[in-house]
């Protein structure tokens, strides 16, 4: 099992992927073997990945968003999702 992603850590898209904005609640991402269709918290998180935001910063940022919403859902909601596209190859950390 993989050690516990850093909040200080800055996550980017990899190489060859991008987003593309279908509407406020919806993007696609476009990676190169195809495209994943990203709702809701999904397409909220990946639309703070810029490669200058830490993880802290982006889940700060949507637990001010989303006051009413438990902030620890949100944290793990967010490490998770991260930790499923770093394992496809999709995201990468800068060091």
């Amino acid at each position: 099992m993989s050690e516990p992603i850093s909040d200080t850590r800055v996550p980017r898209l990899a190489v060859g992927c991008r987003v593309r904005t279908l509407s406020p609640d919806e993007a696609m991402l476009l990676v190169p073997e195809g495209a994943l269709r990203l709702k809701g918290a999904a397409s909220e998180i990946i639309g703070l990945i810029d490669g200058q935001r830490s993880i802290a910063a982006i889940t700060i940022e949507l637990q001010q968003k989303h006051a009413a919403t438990d902030p620890s859902q949100i944290a793990a909601e967010v490490k998770q999702f991260l930790e499923k596209l770093h394992a496809r190859s999709v995201l990468l950390y800068n060091e």
